[in-house]
């Protein structure tokens, strides 16, 4: 019987035979493997169950976490107000996260190599409860910026980017990066629609307590149903430094050219919700609305174009990459102060930026053994932290002496240094 099907002579089989119960569970049990084949090429993931699991909880994660910090990123700015704060006071905050994130992030991914990505996924989602905590009950400058310090360790893609890395080859690897980055901009599309409701019935600070059931739900699920018995690494020890992987071939030109397209991008993508309040006086329920299309267009990137570029190689894939940030950066630029001309620009500016610095980070994985997936997924995520620690600061100066069509400008300008 199970030959018949492995053969595919399914239709020369009698009809009288077809009713047997055997003949049914055949059926079935390969329908299911059928299926799993299935969801795991479109994971990107190894066909293995337990890697399955793994992967399977990566992206609950990654969709949850995202509409958490969607959520905290749509109502920050009207809290910083609150509580007596302006544009500036908002682009420092933004930097002193990115700042510790930088630090954080690359000690987390030494920790993750070294723990585990449950003990990754725990930490990370457990120190971004406690900042969404801060940040719901802030009632002064420095208790909001006091918020900002446990996302030090707040890596949830990080740790999910790493299990995405351990279970799938590299030949996989543009795939399993992008599904995953293909989660969280569903999340964070979700969260925007959710928040968008939310505005027009609760105050920022319910939306802030509502993140951080996000996040508690995030927790409850990891240690609820993380695979027992993890999938362990057989290879060599990592390196003992990030000085050694930086030295390996095109590592260095990709770090360097991700911090390039962050730092550009990030001048805009990092003050979304402040230039939607300032300059361009967006409601909370309009800044939701906007931040909705922004992850719409992002989650369309991540999912449909980035595993498609996998077999670009390092300087086609840089180039790409920073000719896709320009075309938004310059249409921004020629919009000047016209909101229509901010809203439809942001989206092809994220799709670009954040799409950009996903297929670049794929790739980067590639360059390490397993053992190393940690680390190296940190080396890929630390120009990003670093692009956007910068990018506030930048972008508050230009704005407050230039006018906003001067940032885009600036940003423009700094891809072709």
């Amino acid at each position: 019987m199970l030959a018949f099907l492995n053969l595919g002579l399914l239709p020369d089989l009698p009809e009288s035979l077809r009713g047997n119960c055997l003949f049914r569970k055949a059926v079935a049990a390969r329908t299911e493997q059928h299926c799993i084949e299935s969801y795991a090429d479109f994971l990107g993931c190894k066909q293995e169950g337990k890697m399955l699991e793994q992967m399977s909880l990566a992206h609950s994660s990654q969709a949850l976490y995202a509409m958490a910090s969607e959520a905290s990123a749509v109502v920050l700015p009207y809290i910083n107000s609150a509580v007596g704060g302006n544009v500036q006071t908002f682009a420092m905050m933004q930097s002193v996260t990115s700042i510790s994130q930088v630090l954080g992030g690359l000690c987390f991914g030494h920790y993750a190599d070294r723990f585990g990505p449950r003990w990754a996924l725990l930490t990370a989602h457990g120190a971004a409860m406690s900042s969404a905590i801060l940040v719901a009950s802030a009632q002064s400058r420095p208790s909001l910026f006091l918020a900002m310090m446990p996302l030090t360790l707040a890596h949830g893609f990080q740790a999910s980017g790493q299990i995405a890395v351990q279970c799938s080859e590299p030949e996989q690897r543009s795939v399993a990066m992008g599904r995953i980055s293909g989660s969280y901009g569903l999340g964070f599309f979700t969260g925007t629609l959710v928040t968008a409701y939310a505005a027009r019935l609760l105050s920022p600070r319910q939306i802030a307590w509502g993140a951080v059931a996000l996040e508690a739900s995030v927790l409850s699920t990891v240690l609820a149903l993380y695979p027992s018995g993890e999938y362990s690494v057989e290879e060599p020890k990592p390196a003992a430094s990030f000085w050694e992987i930086l030295q390996r071939p095109h590592v260095w030109s990709l770090v360097l050219s991700k911090l390039s397209t962050s730092a550009a991008g990030g001048m805009l993508l990092c003050m979304i919700t402040q230039f939607a309040m300032d300059p361009f006086n967006f409601s909370t329920a309009q800044t939701s609305v906007l931040m909705a299309y922004v992850s719409g267009m992002q989650l369309l990137s991540q999912t449909f174009v980035v595993p498609h570029l996998g077999h670009l190689g390092p300087k086609a894939l840089r180039l790409s990459s920073a000719g896709a940030l320009l075309v938004p950066l310059l249409g921004l630029w020629a919009s000047g102060s016209s909101a229509l001309g901010y809203c439809v620009w942001m989206g092809p500016l994220a799709a670009s930026g954040y799409g950009g610095n996903t297929a670049l980070g794929s790739l980067m994985s590639c360059l390490a053994p397993e053992s190393e997936s940690g680390s190296m997924v940190a080396l890929g995520l630390a120009p990003l932290s670093l692009g956007f620690m910068l990018a506030p600061i930048m972008s508050s100066w230009v704005y407050q002496h230039f006018g906003f069509q001067a940032v885009p400008a600036v940003a423009a300008a700094m891809l072709w240094l």
